[in-house]
């Protein structure tokens, strides 16, 4: 399936190409680990590498979608359906790097780290195909949560 958005507003457009920031930086870290693992040459620098961009921006941007987006959409009768997936996907995405952080062979790293980006990418496709065209349909501010989510509080618990 192709969406297009043809008649999308900035901020999806910013969003999207986040997204797809996030999908390419995380590829080339599972690329450079997956390498490293087939050529049987230490991995370790490789693994601390996307250990640290997951933790550090991929499941933070989650949590912040979750606080965020998700609850927007969330309170609408059509985006709970995707909410609810999507944040399944979530807590997938955190057990498996979970898993990676205790993977210490070099191919049950890279097995790990390409079902993270598969998943990734596959959710990542989810959210600018249903959630947003979802948010944008409803009438939600888009500029205003995305002003939220740079928020320092932004994917913080009250």
């Amino acid at each position: 399936m192709t969406v297009t958005y043809t008649g999308a507003d900035e901020q999806v457009r910013q969003i999207i190409h986040h997204h797809a920031l996030l999908r390419r930086g995380l590829e080339r870290r599972v690329g450079a680990l997956c390498e490293a693992a087939e050529h049987g040459i230490r991995f370790d620098v490789q693994m601390t590498t996307l250990r640290e961009y997951l933790t550090g921006q991929i499941l933070p941007h989650a949590e912040a979608e979750e606080h965020i987006l998700y609850h927007a959409a969330g309170t609408r009768a059509r985006g709970s359906e995707v909410v609810h997936a999507l944040t399944a996907e979530h807590r997938e995405l955190a057990y498996l790097v979970g898993r990676l952080h205790d993977s210490a062979d070099a191919a049950g790293a890279a097995t790990i780290a390409e079902w993270i980006a598969t998943l990734f990418a596959g959710h990542a496709a989810k959210e600018n195909d249903l959630l947003l065209p979802a948010l944008t349909g409803s009438g939600a501010d888009l500029a205003a949560l995305l002003a939220d989510m740079h928020a320092p509080h932004a994917g913080t618990h009250a």
